[in-house]
């Protein structure tokens, strides 16, 4: 839960406070060193937000838009992550 929230905050400059249940889960292949890749497992976590900052850690790296979640999970390459965004849409 710390990490989604520090995630949130380093990548996208959100401050808030993550549910402690997983949302859900979805693969995705990382490239490392020597151009091979590695399977990574993600735990998902919903966070109500609380504050957004303009000036974040990553913030030279990302460009960053809020979207409704149908047309975020159509922007989205990971079929799971797709689906656990799709889902969330129909929650709402």
């Amino acid at each position: 839960m710390e990490v989604a929230e520090r995630e949130a905050w380093e990548e996208a400059g959100v401050k808030g406070k993550a549910k402690k249940k997983p949302y859900g889960y979805y693969t995705y292949l990382k490239r490392v060193q020597n151009n091979r890749s590695i399977q990574c497992v993600v735990e998902v976590h919903l966070l109500r937000v609380k504050k957004v900052r303009f000036t974040f850690p990553e913030c030279r790296e990302r460009v960053l838009i809020w979207l409704p979640p149908t047309e975020a999970s159509s922007r989205v390459l990971e079929r799971e992550l797709k689906s656990l965004i799709s889902g969330f849409g129909r929650q709402i």
